[in-house]
């Protein structure tokens, strides 16, 4: 049987800049060189490794129909996703994100990020279902033609939690990634899942997880490896692993969640009774590719298998 993973959220196109400094670093004389401009952010990252794993991904999206919100679409197909719940309307919503890759004088590394939206606006723009009548009729449509194995979602839209609550009645795994859990909105969206996926640098405080007993919770520490919290079990702590040359760490954390989806799908593991030694095996495995991940440029790659 295929599995089959949806994903609702941010999906920007990036463009990726490389500064070259011709005189060193302190000289602060530069050169800016485009080396990638794809799909990006979370969901769309996730989406487009999902499917390079061999899984079948299914990206929902409302994107404008400029040349911009067009190429995400294509670039999503290109990796081979089923666009079939992407669309490009003037009304949609295309985010842009510039991603910087400087140098300071001394020749450490540093990111610069911009974001704006088509047309030169210096606001991002998305846009997402709306809970009181597209979310409900996206459930209806999906659930005519399969019942996901995993939902990702990484936004607290209204529409996406309406998604999760109902996919997640009908048996399907939902993984959500908050950049943040600070409201009643976040915290409704860890209610509504299984897996709860976030780096200390976004929830440095875990301590709302102890009102959850029925849960995974995995927290990157980036050079300190990871810690997870199974159900009603304490956080426990995995060590890194080692890597020899940090070129770019963006998207480190995509190929950690994309690698815990594949494994539970393909697996058929269930977070209310995976045993803790798999659990360990595959976040081990998940910190072996984003620690692959950080040693090129870029976040993603074609991969197969």
């Amino acid at each position: 049987m295929p599995v089959r993973i949806v994903g609702s959220g941010n999906y920007y196109l990036d463009t990726i800049v490389v500064r070259e400094y011709p005189e060193g670093p302190a000289a602060k004389k530069f050169t800016e060189k485009v080396v990638i401009e794809e799909v990006g952010a979370t969901c769309g990252n996730v989406m487009c490794l999902l499917s390079c794993y061999g899984l079948e991904a299914y990206p929902q999206a409302c994107l404008d129909d400029s040349p911009e919100g067009l190429k995400i679409k294509e670039d999503l197909e290109r990796y081979g996703c089923d666009t079939r719940f992407v669309t490009n309307t003037p009304d949609g919503g295309t985010t842009l994100l510039r991603v910087t890759h400087k140098l300071n004088p001394d020749g450490s590394r540093k990111i610069g990020v911009r974001a704006g939206s088509p047309g030169g606006s210096r606001f991002p723009k998305r846009k997402f279902l709306r809970v009181r009548d597209q979310a409900p009729a996206f459930v209806e449509a999906l659930t005519a033609e399969f019942i996901p194995d995993c939902y990702f979602f990484d936004s607290p839209a209204a529409g996406h939690r309406y998604i999760a609550r109902a996919l997640r009645e009908k048996g399907t795994m939902v993984y959500f990634e908050p950049s943040a859990v600070s409201t009643n909105a976040d915290l409704e969206c860890v209610a509504l899942s299984d897996i709860i996926k976030f780096s200390n640098e976004n929830v440095p405080d875990v301590t709302f997880a102890d009102s959850f007993k029925d849960k995974l919770f995995v927290q990157t520490m980036g050079k300190d490896g990871l810690r997870y919290k199974l159900r009603d079990g304490e956080w426990k702590t995995l060590p890194p692993v080692p890597v020899d040359k940090i070129v770019d760490t963006e998207g480190a954390g995509d190929w950690t969640t994309a690698t815990i989806i594949r494994h539970f799908c393909r697996f058929g593991f269930r977070v209310e009774s995976i045993d803790e030694e798999d659990l360990i095996g595959l976040l081990n495995d998940a910190q072996r590719a984003a620690a692959e991940k950080v040693t090129y440029l870029g976040t993603k790659y074609p991969i197969k298998g």
